[in-house]
């Protein structure tokens, strides 16, 4: 089965320019009992302002462990989750290839790739990849033919080049395959974004169905993006961790076209929880769909809180506003850099394993509430100092 797999295409616009209104909205925890806890049509029972819980979880309900993951993630990055030196220096005639799909967030991680490809002091070349099986091949046909050191592939899937990849091996080239979930079935290495990663992500989406109803919580709608195999992971994963934190929980799928996404995708949400009032939180792996959606529930007359992941600058300042519950940003910048190094580091002979993705996703990862919200006016970002942190490690210091 082909996978198109867009963690990497990170959504397919997911980045694109989105026009909303803040000052037609109503403030997220407005309560209509005054008692400083908001619930829903459904009786669920919603954090306060500065996110504390005034009930009992109900019976039956381990919120304590799923509040425990969404604090751990709440908090902010003070480290690289890498600490180790390069062993030697960086030749200065390393060569590095991307594979550039196409889409806006290739643009900016080849942006960030610069930047990176600055500091370690090796020579970058942008290969076109596009999408569709024809130009990918076509694309790493050059790529072979340049034998570079290092092969960046975010967001293409070796499902279309997997012809190439003994060629690439014998060739020397390290290839670091970042944002897919197929990784495995390539005998490739899962990198960055990939289905450990995911498998993270959707258990802290699960958690934070739990723990953003207080424990209260029990009927749940994970908005999935069909066309995203990344989608599918995340989904498999929260319904997993649902199953042994909260046993008499369920979990609704929805599927929202990803060509939706800057359209329609907030009216279908809406459309779906008035079918089904008794819903009391919904979890999505884009959170660019709850962008406005505050002020479309208004309009219906609902109320139920959600939480996405790759929350965007206009997600985070509706969290900072009271509009929005709850976010799950990343920081792409870091990503990059963490991809280059991770090349770096192989191509040296170093054998890099990723035996627990968790401290690796909550690097470049965070979950923000109101509270934290705020640090992020120009927009997430996971560890100020990483820069200069990455170039003591690669001696560039």
């Amino acid at each position: 089965m082909v996978k198109r797999t867009i963690q990497e295409v990170l959504a397919i616009g997911v980045f694109g320019a989105v026009v909303f209104s803040l000052a037609a909205c109503s403030a997220v925890g407005n309560t209509a009992d005054g008692d400083g806890d908001d619930a829903s049509s459904s009786g669920v029972v919603y954090p306060d302002e500065n996110g504390e819980c005034a009930v009992e979880p109900a019976d039956g309900v381990d919120f304590e462990t799923a509040n425990a993951l969404i604090t751990e993630f709440e908090a902010a990055s003070t480290s690289l989750p890498v600490t180790e030196p390069l062993p030697e220096a960086i030749d200065p005639a390393t060569t590095v290839a991307y594979l550039d799909n196409g889409s806006a967030v290739s643009s900016i991680i080849w942006g960030s790739l610069e930047q990176a490809g600055a500091t370690a002091g090796v020579q970058l070349q942008r290969v076109d990849a596009g999408l569709d099986a024809q130009s990918i091949n076509s694309a790493v046909s050059t790529v072979v033919e340049s034998a570079p050191d290092i092969l960046i592939a975010a967001a293409v899937d070796a499902t279309f080049f997997q012809s190439q990849l003994e060629a690439l091996e014998s060739a020397g080239t390290t290839v670091v395959y970042a944002g897919s979930s197929n990784a495995e079935q390539f005998g490739l290495l899962d990198s960055h974004s990939g289905y450990g990663a995911s498998v993270v992500n959707g258990e802290v989406l699960a958690a934070g169905a739990v723990a953003f109803t207080c424990g209260t919580g029990t009927d749940f709608v994970f908005y999935s993006i069909p066309e995203l195999s990344f989608s599918q992971v995340q989904l498999d994963a929260a319904t997993e961790y649902l199953a042994d934190v909260c046993p008499d929980c369920t979990l609704r799928v929805v599927e929202i076209p990803v060509t939706t996404m800057d359209t329609t995708a907030g009216d279908a949400i809406v459309s779906d929880l008035q079918a089904n009032p008794d819903t009391d939180f919904f979890i999505t792996p884009a959170d660019q769909m709850q962008i406005g959606l505050k002020a479309k529930m208004d309009l219906a007359g609902i109320d139920v809180h959600g939480m996405g992941q790759s929350s965007l600058p206009p997600n985070i300042e509706q969290i900072a506003s009271g509009l929005q519950a709850a976010g799950y940003a990343v920081d792409y910048n870091e990503y990059t850099w963490l991809m280059l190094d991770e090349g770096l580091r192989r191509s040296m002979g170093v054998e890099v394993v990723y035996d627990e993705w968790e401290p690796w996703v909550k690097a470049i990862s965070r979950v923000l509430t109101m509270e934290s919200a705020g640090e992020y006016p120009e927009g997430f970002v996971a560890y100020p100092d990483m820069q200069s942190d990455f170039a003591e490690l690669w001696g560039k210091g």
